[in-house]
């Protein structure tokens, strides 16, 4: 379970008063405000584009050497005898690594803060 900052009280002492207009555009729902210490809004400032895609192709071509491989053990595709083994080790080979750094990928993109 993830630990959480809790609730804390906003003081509106800090806050300068804008007159009525600010007042009507934002609603006052509550003076409190959850503290959340997985998430953060962090600005991307370099993007590695390249290694995004070379994650996702690798998941994706990981996935693909598994339905080659489930279709020779079901035979509906033929080929070399037992060529379903092969195809299993090379869709792990590329599956986990592609799985693994799309998941980072994402998270960054999301704003958890520790990826």
């Amino acid at each position: 379970m993830r630990a959480r900052g809790g609730y804390e009280k906003v003081s509106t002492e800090d806050q300068p008063s804008q007159g009525p207009v600010s007042q009507s555009r934002k609603p006052e729902l509550s003076a409190y405000r959850l503290e959340d210490e997985l998430y953060d809004a962090a600005l991307l400032i370099d993007i590695p584009w390249a290694s995004i895609a070379l994650a996702i192709f690798l998941m994706m071509f990981g996935m693909a050497s598994f339905v080659v491989a489930w279709l020779h053990f079901t035979q509906e595709l033929f080929g070399k005898a037992q060529a379903e083994i092969g195809f299993t080790l090379l869709g792990l080979m590329t599956f986990i690594p592609g799985f693994y750094h799309t998941r980072i990928a994402y998270y960054t993109w999301k704003g958890v803060r520790r990826y």
